[in-house]
């Protein structure tokens, strides 16, 4: 019996399973123990051993020790059980178990798990191993164990042998072959019905031949032959173990010979045991003889069908239920572009096109339940390199016994092709059937010899017949026009007789009187011998084709009046520019007649200037024919004509098209404007000019400066831009009149316009005020160029009616770049600086500096000019200290910060900030800085010297760029007692930027001196620090911004970080300031700052205080 365990994985079942082994290993160890007892000491026949070797088959190893323990126990009780306690059956046991385990183990390397007594092959090998071998090896075991005791070796040996054969030839293929289930599918099938009633006949025919007949084995081995030929498997080996088991009860206890049976009985059928021992050859022989003429038709079956497979042209495929390819011949290979190898590993699924795969799946699945024997269907698939193929195809199923589907047989033809041409036959009727629909063409067929015509629908509605009506002859004459029918007979005469295609054009007259014109053109169809079977050919509706070549034909002669009688030249060209038409106008004006100029080259009749340049330009027609945009320039051309003439015109061109859209030539429009351009030409200089100046004007001014904005945002150029007032013009205009006032401009725009550069611009912006326009100039040149012109204003002298009066100018300039590009902002620019030369005393030509916006804007609050010299003429002023030292050393002054502030009386008192804000409104910080340097160099030099006190004072921008402060400057230096290694100069960034070239020199000659060099107004513009490399800073401050928000902004503290770690890298030390709290001080201390100033080093004070101090600093 073949036990299983019913869940592997479940411990439980397990246990069951072997429980339920060991159960029947004892009932079985009893059985066969109880047979012993009258025959030997060991049993006749032994069942345990064959059913715990079937159990370990089954059976997972890592169990095998549990089962091979309990079943060793049961088989040790059943002795027990007998015989009482006992030693003699535990080695016998032993040997029962090592006998189980490595027939087990020999039995599952050599037979297949599943089904293990498959084939006569694998029957042979349990045979070997499990009948013959392990018996063998276990006989010897035991008889060996036995035979000191127990008697004769050989007789022990054979007895052991041949009852653990039999138990292993009667019983372990029936636990080889049982599966789970057997029962339930064996009552569905009726298998288990029949196997009871032959079993009972079985064991009664055995029992009867024992007990009755002579050589009873004969008979029985007939029975048990019919149950094998009879039954399956499974089935024949149940009833041969149980026949074995009647057998073996029957010999041991003597009842299968019957001593008292008749003589006549014996004598009678004493020779039935040689009918029987014939019966069992010739049935086997006619068995054999059968099964091989099965095995050879279906060898034959099976090789017609690999055949017929392999080498069919179609492709064939066997499938399983799944969709899994299992074979593919070589033409469906070749057909899906897969090798063999790799189509096996996919599915039809797989390489059917989604669209095609619900149809298929849905006719597959009715084959599958039986409901269709068989399919067919066109559907695609798709190849390996991803093309779409048509294929036919034919499936069928192939069953078993019990009609349950074992694989599918497909036929796959390639139809691709076919598919192919039917769809190309398909697009080629429906574009005939739509060409000949969309044309209005009508089709016909004449079969000369049964007189026969067939018309389509169109034919019918051409000639306005009914659709009932039959074709004919006569009713196709009826139609035509009489004044057309006898041409018509003879052309058609004509065309049969040569046997030649015609083509007719006629009139038809309907029912309703309308007249219409058909093309009829047909082919003939001959025979062999030349006679013409079938006319085939197409009718035409040309009436509206008719009416649009009339229509055309009156248009045409209302175009060529048109164009003889417009006032405009008119030239057509073809494709290659060659004249193919000229009007009047044309002809006039270029000189050339049409006669001459038709099939000329346009470039020879046509020749055209640009009036702004003079230079001959390329024809409009080529612009238009190679469809390329024509130049700005061409907007103004001028046309020599061949007598001399010259035209200013104005040009339109176009192209000639077909209606595919295909250029074929094009149309030149020209028209004389030279009146109303010269008219233009005078309106428009007169609009950018002012009239009393002959300059241009504010509208002609803001163009120019619009365009100098544009290039130098594209090129990168600098330019200037000024506006300039004329001082005591109005005196000259009250006081001599209007008419003076006129003429003094007039003088003077022709004075300024001489004066400056062709490429430079002078205009006049109203009244007295003038705007200056300087391209690609620097500011540094401009300013020469501009204070030049101010001083030739001033010396001009203006004589009017024996009377000279003399006049000024002030200017303000400012500079035109790429970062500052706005036209508003530029013009607000220059104004603020011309208002800044003006109220600065006159004469004066002032650079735009960016505060002085702001400070004119509070010019009201702050003193005058002349209160600015005031002070300055009577040194009221006095200089303030602000000590710079190391943020950790307060007491160790590095260097003193000087700072002016005016000395307050009864009739002035100014802040700081106002004294100086004024001073660089007026342009007097270098009046202001030459006191300060007065003061320091010559006035308290020996005192400053003598105490040992290092300086530093701030240079504006003004004074630097002033050639006598420099001078001045270095004429203190040398004279002074303070040595030059105690000076330190604070200079702004972005005047080292933008002045280098004039005042890098100068600087230069400072640090040559000793002087100390510091960089102020120093904010984040790294890039700015790169550019000045070539100059060795001692010292960069902070901008006070910077480090306002220092100990709360922290992006504030990384900014100020990153440059003072780039300043130490290039070797410059760092100053900030004003650190009027405890918290900046501690801040920029922890950031590494090399000096700091403000409160909280140490309080401002007056130099005087310091000097006259017996120690150098105060805190």
């Amino acid at each position: 019996m073949r036990i299983r365990a019913i869940a592997r994985n479940h411990s439980y079942n397990v246990l069951l399973n072997i429980a339920l082994i060991s159960g029947l290993v004892y009932l079985l160890a009893l059985f066969c123990i109880q047979l012993s007892e009258t025959s030997s000491n060991l049993a006749p026949l032994w069942f345990p051993t064959a059913i715990l070797m079937v159990a370990l088959f089954h059976l997972r190893l890592r169990y095998w020790p549990l089962q091979l323990l309990v079943a060793g126990a049961a088989i040790i009780l059943a002795n027990m059980t007998l015989y009482g306690p006992s030693w003699f059956s535990v080695p016998l046991t032993l040997i029962n178990l090592v006998e189980s385990t490595v027939g087990a183990w020999l039995l599952r390397r050599l037979l297949m798990p599943k089904d293990p007594l498959h084939s006569l092959f694998s029957w042979l090998k349990f045979v070997l191993t499990a009948v013959l071998l392990i018996p063998m090896l276990s006989g010897f075991a035991a008889a060996f164990y036995l035979a000191p005791e127990h008697g004769d070796l050989d007789q022990l040996f054979t007895l052991w042998f041949m009852s653990e054969s039999i138990g292993m030839l009667a019983l372990a293929p029936v636990g080889l072959l049982y599966q789970q289930g057997y029962f339930n599918s064996s009552l569905r099938s009726q298998t288990l019905f029949e196997m009871i009633w032959m079993l009972i006949l079985s064991l009664i025919c055995c029992y009867l031949a024992l007990t009755y007949l002579p050589f009873p084995f004969t008979f029985i081995v007939m029975a048990l032959i019919w149950v094998a030929i009879r039954l399956p498997r499974l089935e024949a080996f149940i009833i041969c173990c149980l026949s074995t088991v009647l057998i073996a009860l029957m010999m041991n206890f003597n009842l299968f010979t019957n001593q008292e049976s008749s003589q006549l009985f014996i004598q009678a059928f004493a020779f039935i045991p040689l009918l029987l021992v014939l019966v069992p050859p010739h049935a086997m022989s006619m068995v054999m003889h059968a099964f091989r003429t099965e095995k050879d038709h279906i060898i034959e079956s099976e090789n017609r069908f690999r055949n017929a497979m392999e080498y069919s042209a179609i492709g064939m495929a066997l499938v399983s239920p799944e969709g899994k390819w299992i074979q593919v011949n070589k033409a469906l290979c070749n057909l899906l572009g897969y090798s063999q190898e790799k189509l096996l590993n996919l599915t039809f699924q797989e390489i059917t096109y989604p669209e095609d795969l619900t149809a298929d799946l849905k006719l597959l699945e009715d084959l599958f339940d039986g409901v269709i024997p068989s399919y067919t269907m066109e559907k695609r698939y798709i190849r390996s390199d991803g093309e779409v193929v048509w294929a036919l195809l034919v499936v069928s199923v192939v069953r078993d016994h019990e009609q349950r589907p074992l694989y599918f047989i497909s036929q796959v033809e390639d139809i691709n092709d076919l598919k192919k041409t039917e769809m190309v036959n398909r697009r080629l009727m429906e574009r005939i059937t739509l060409a000949n629909e969309a044309g209005g063409v009508g089709i016909w067929e004449w079969d000369l010899k049964e007189n026969a015509i067939s018309w389509d629908k169109r034919m019918f509605e051409l000639y306005d017949l009914p659709p009932n009506t039959i074709p004919s002859v006569e009713a196709w004459r009826e139609r035509i026009h009489p004044d057309d029918l006898a041409r018509i007979d003879r052309e058609f005469a004509t065309a049969l007789t040569h046997r030649q295609p015609y083509r007719l054009e006629y009139r038809i007259v309907s029912r309703s009187g309308q007249i219409s014109h058909i093309r009829n053109q047909a082919n003939m169809i001959c025979d062999s011998r030349g006679d013409i079977l079938r006319l085939i050919g197409t009718a035409l509706d040309l009436t509206e084709v008719k009416s649009l070549t009339e229509a055309l034909h009156e248009e045409k002669e209302r175009l060529h009046i048109t164009l003889d009688s417009i006032g405009e030249a008119v030239i057509s060209t073809d494709r290659e520019m060659h004249i193919t038409f000229m009007n009047p106008v044309a002809e006039k004006m270029t000189g050339w007649a049409n006669t001459i100029a038709l099939g000329q080259p346009i470039d020879q009749i046509i020749h055209l200037i640009d009036s702004s340049t003079g230079l001959t330009v390329e024809n409009p027609v080529w612009y238009c024919l190679n469809e390329v945009s024509p130049p700005q320039s061409n907007l103004s051309l001028i046309l020599h004509s061949r007598d001399g003439e010259r035209y200013d015109i104005k040009d339109s061109v176009a192209p000639l098209k077909t209606l595919e859209g295909e250029t074929v030539g094009a149309v030149l429009v020209f028209q004389d404007v030279s009146e109303s351009r010269e008219i233009m030409r005078k309106l428009s200089y007169s609009a950018s000019h002012d009239n009393l100046t002959s300059l241009p004007n504010r509208a002609n001014f803001e163009y120019q400066l619009k365009n100098a904005i544009q290039k130098s945002i594209e090129h990168n150029q600098q330019h200037v831009l000024g506006f300039l007032d004329l001082d005591r013009f109005k005196a000259v205009n009250d006081t001599a009149g209007h008419a003076a006032g006129d003429a003094l401009l007039k003088e003077l725009s022709a004075l300024m316009r001489k004066y400056l550069r062709a490429s430079d611009c002078v205009a006049r912006l109203g009244g007295d005020e003038f705007g200056l326009l300087l391209q690609n100039c620097s500011v540094t040149r401009a300013k020469t160029v501009v204070r030049g012109m101010v001083s030739l204003i001033n010396d001009y002298p203006f004589c009017w009616e024996g009377k000279q009066y003399r006049i000024g100018a002030s200017a303000g300039i400012t500079q035109i770049n790429s970062q500052n590009c706005k036209r508003s902002e530029l013009m607000e620019q220059a104004d603020i600086a011309c208002y800044t030369a003006k109220h600065s005393g006159r004469g004066q030509v002032y650079l735009y500096q960016p505060r002085q916006k702001q400070l004119l804007a509070r010019q009201h609050e702050l003193p005058s000019k002349d209160e600015i010299l005031h002070i300055l003429e009577d040194n009221q002023l006095e200089l303030l200290a602000t000590a710079a030292a190391p943020p950790l050393r307060p007491n160790d002054v590095a260097f003193y910060q000087m700072i002016p502030s005016v000395i307050p009386n009864d009739k002035l008192a100014v802040s700081q900030d106002d004294f100086l804000s004024a001073s660089l409104l007026y342009g007097l910080r270098p009046a202001m800085e030459k006191w300060i340097c007065h003061q320091l160099l010559c006035i308290q030099g020996e005192n400053i010297q003598s105490k040992a006190l290092k300086v530093a004072v701030a240079l504006s921008e003004e004074s630097l760029q002033e050639e006598s402060f420099r001078h001045f400057l270095l004429d203190s230096l040398q004279q002074s007692a303070i040595p030059a290694s105690d000076l330190h100069w604070f200079i702004q960034e972005s005047t080292l930027l933008r002045h280098s070239s004039t005042i890098d020199n100068f600087i230069a000659r400072l640090q040559m001196l000793g002087c100390k060099l510091i960089l102020t107004d120093f904010s984040a513009n790294m890039n700015g620090f790169s550019r000045l490399t070539h100059l060795k800073m001692d010292y960069l401050k902070l901008d006070a911004g910077l480090i306002a928000n220092i100990h709360t902004d922290q992006m504030d503290e990384v900014m100020v970080s990153i440059i003072n770690g780039t300043a130490h890298r290039a070797g410059v030390k760092t100053l900030a300031g004003p650190a009027d709290q405890l918290t900046i001080l501690n801040k920029l201390c922890h950031i590494g700052v090399d000096l700091v100033d403000g409160d909280s080093i140490a309080r401002t004070e007056r130099l005087t205080d310091i000097l006259d101090c017996g120690y150098l600093s105060n805190k």
